[in-house]
């Protein structure tokens, strides 16, 4: 694991003491500025929707610099007295139908489950991609949770579910990223064993917080 450790660290460049918070951008500036790849205001996505449409796809991606480029989950906004697609579909950029509190329960149940309890720190569906990024980056410098585990983490959050779709559609298999539909099998674990992880598998790891949006969107009925 020692090769998609030193990879992952040459990805980020930062330890977690390291990483820092994004500065606020004021509203009225979110069709003008043009912020940070690293650090997407959120908060933007209404106001953007709403008054300059056509920086929508800003939100989601990044302008390709070098190989490590970042997928991003949507935002689960709408702008208002638009009609609301079907939640967990693509038409509503899979916006999940459960709430992060009741799936997160649910993903922590089967962990307790399966998994050793050093690991269920890792069973939460973190879609921030700074803080999934923190948590990966904790998990293998302190030895919290051993990597041989990571199958079974996403067997839980995927709770039985095959989340490709999903993660196809957020470019996980994009050429880009250079590791063809490698990524796609933790959006459907049960249906491909991840019995070893290779260094390529840094990439996937990479967009940790895409794989776990997408798992999220999976869970339809209670």
């Amino acid at each position: 694991f020692r090769c998609i450790y030193l990879t992952l660290m040459a990805f980020y460049g930062v330890s977690t003491q390291e990483i820092a918070k994004c500065p606020r951008i004021p509203l009225e500036e979110c069709c003008r500025v043009r912020w940070s790849a690293e650090c997407v205001p959120k908060y933007c996505f209404k106001y953007v929707m709403a008054h300059c449409p056509d920086r929508k796809m800003l939100m989601f991606s990044r302008t390709m610099k070098t190989r490590t480029d970042i997928r991003r989950a949507p935002s689960n906004v709408f702008v208002r007295n638009e009609e609301i697609p079907k939640c967990g579909t693509a038409e509503a950029n899979y916006e999940p139908c459960t709430s992060r509190t009741v799936a997160n329960k649910l993903f922590l149940s089967c962990c307790k489950l399966y998994l050793p309890p050093e690991c269920h720190s890792m069973c939460v569906y973190e879609t921030d991609q700074r803080t999934a990024r923190a948590m990966l980056v904790e998990m293998i410098e302190e030895n919290k949770c051993n990597m041989r585990y990571l199958s079974g983490i996403l067997y839980c959050a995927s709770q039985n579910r095959d989340n490709r779709k999903c993660c196809a559609d957020l470019d996980l298999n994009a050429p880009q990223l250079q590791v063809g539909s490698r990524c796609l099998r933790m959006c459907d674990p049960s249906g491909t064993a991840i019995e070893k992880l290779a260094k390529e598998d840094a990439t996937c790891l990479f967009n940790w917080n895409v794989i776990m949006y997408c798992h999220h969107s999976g869970i339809r009925e209670m």
